[in-house]
């Protein structure tokens, strides 16, 4: 950590430099193995979005793509933000992990299931500007019963089943197609099985929760329209990567 120095630009184009601190709760080690994979883009990012996990992490984004894709004069995606997504690994390790990215100047926020202890959210909270929690246990649950059942049928009708549930859906084919969706959602949650799902939805399919959580990041990313004002420049919506990155050395 001691060779590494996070460069940051700020509004008025002064350059500054940040030294790693690592809170108590991110061991080195474990900063050390998962650089790559879980810290190195956070650092060269401007805003950095802390998934609880792997769900979270691989779905948002997607459902935030769509969303823009559809209707992009109301939704952005989080790369045109700016937006790194980390994969905290955990509910727990959400705080510690704001907090690092806090210090070093990144804008930081925060997507989560409903936490069960409310000293986690608040934790969560202290560190992060925009917290995004849903009240439900999971995101599955919470698109399964936010999204349509034509949306589903849909889906399913256009899965390759994995060999369980191949016989079970063929064996039970006339009951509702949420039995079964809900556990390939379960069974697929480390290879963006809900992901695929929000993909192939129209607006109306995705869940209001998800369309309220991207429009409230697309509003704190972007600075606040000034009256008689054109049209916002690439480097203040996010559109141009170059203005959507810091520097490491």
């Amino acid at each position: 950590m001691e060779e590494t120095v996070v460069l940051t630009r700020d509004a008025e184009g002064l350059l500054g430099q940040r030294a790693i601190e690592l809170p108590v709760n991110v061991k080195l080690k474990r900063y050390r193995q998962e650089f790559r994979t879980r810290f190195c883009e956070g650092l060269l990012a401007r805003r950095v979005l802390l998934a609880e996990g792997p769900t979270e992490y691989s779905a948002f984004p997607v459902a935030c793509r769509r969303l823009a894709e559809l209707n992009p004069e109301n939704y952005q995606s989080l790369e045109a933000l700016g937006i790194c997504v980390v994969d905290a690994d955990g509910e727990t390790n959400v705080p510690g992990m704001a907090q690092l990215y806090k210090t070093l100047g990144k804008q930081t926020f925060a997507i989560c299931d409903k936490q069960e202890l409310a000293s986690n959210k608040a934790l969560i909270e202290a560190e992060v500007e925009l917290l995004l929690m849903h009240d439900e246990k999971g995101s599955e649950n919470l698109v399964l019963k936010g999204t349509t059942k034509v949306a589903l049928e849909r889906f399913a009708k256009q899965l390759g089943w994995p060999d369980d549930l191949d016989q079970k859906y063929f064996q039970f084919k006339d009951k509702p197609y949420e039995d079964f969706i809900e556990k390939y959602f379960k069974d697929t949650k480390g290879t963006g099985g809900l992901a695929d799902f929000l993909a192939q939805c129209n607006e109306t399919e995705i869940p209001e929760w998800l369309c309220e959580a991207a429009q409230k990041l697309k509003t704190a990313c972007l600075p606040a329209p000034v009256a008689g004002s054109g049209p916002a420049s690439p480097a203040q919506t996010g559109d141009d990567p170059e203005a959507g990155a810091d520097g490491i050395d």
